[in-house]
């Protein structure tokens, strides 16, 4: 709580009309540095910042704390530390005030849901021995190496897992908003579990090849979480190989689009309608538990 304090009043000094307003978030280091730039991941035990053009990987605990450009974003990171340390309450108030800054924030969203699964699993059960064997019978599911994200093994058919649309080879990046990033399998595993008849929404990872020659027949917007496939023809190379509207394509050919310009993704595409294309997709799923 202590810890809480402190970053509340270091967001009150920093949004001082009296100061100039912060141009970029700022990552506050142990070793008493700063660091600014963007923050564009972040995971349990680490966050990506883009600075200066370079992406760089900060560990959690090198880090003392991390100031955002946005206020709601400072109020959703205050709501994970307290939720971190079992303050499940104060949690919920810090989200609901990051959603009066900004109602459509959309990961304060998750977050509630992910306090509010949080707490019918602690209802039902304090945990599961063996996440990785509850899976399994729960979700038909098997869960390989984590590199960063726990990779899908095994999918038994007619499981859970294999009706929601989850393959073998595909990664799972996130529940709830929560980033499922360099966790081990046995933590990825307790995340998606909970009691029967409760939703959990993941997203999942999936690469896909398309052969040359053929017409992708995907149309592309740039939405709020990226590079998006609004529409897809009847009939395209990219139905065919099961792309979705409002799947995002995070890579083309091995290449992010974390900042690749709308018009430059359609021309690269354009460019390799002739060779065989490489995508990276990443799809929401909601999940009804069993």
């Amino acid at each position: 709580m202590r810890r809480i304090s402190a970053f509340l009043l270091l967001l009150t000094q920093l949004c001082s009309p009296l100061l100039p307003q912060a141009l970029a978030d700022v990552v506050y280091l142990k070793s008493g540095k700063d660091l600014k730039g963007l923050v564009v991941e972040e995971h349990r035990d680490r966050i990506l910042v883009n600075t200066e053009g370079k992406e760089v990987f900060l560990l959690r605990k090198e880090i003392d704390e991390v100031f955002y450009d946005d206020p709601e974003r400072n109020y959703l990171y205050l709501g994970n530390q307290a939720l971190e340390g079992g303050e499940l309450n104060l949690a919920k108030e810090f989200f609901r005030k990051s959603l009066q800054i900004n109602s459509g924030f959309q990961e304060a969203e998750e977050a509630l849901h992910c306090l509010e699964d949080l707490q019918r699993k602690e209802k039902v059960s304090p945990g599961q021995p063996d996440p990785a064997a509850a899976l399994k019978l729960q979700w038909g599911l098997e869960l390989g190496r984590t590199n960063p994200y726990p990779t899908v093994r095994v999918v038994r058919e007619g499981s859970l897992a294999a009706r929601a649309g989850i393959a073998a080879g595909d990664s799972l990046v996130s529940v709830w908003g929560s980033s499922l990033g360099f966790l081990p399998v046995e933590e990825a595993a307790r995340a998606l579990l909970g009691p029967p008849a409760t939703k959990v929404k993941l997203v999942l990872q999936r690469d896909v090849e398309l052969s040359p020659g053929l017409m992708l027949g995907i149309t592309l917007g740039m939405e709020r979480l990226g590079l998006t496939v609004t529409a897809v023809s009847q009939g395209g190379a990219a139905q065919g190989h099961g792309i979705n509207p409002l799947d995002r394509i995070v890579s083309i050919q091995g290449r992010s689009t974390r900042y690749l310009p709308l018009n430059q993704a359609r021309r690269i595409l354009e460019v390799v309608k002739e060779e065989r294309v490489s995508l990276r997709i990443h799809r929401d799923l909601m999940i009804l538990r069993e």
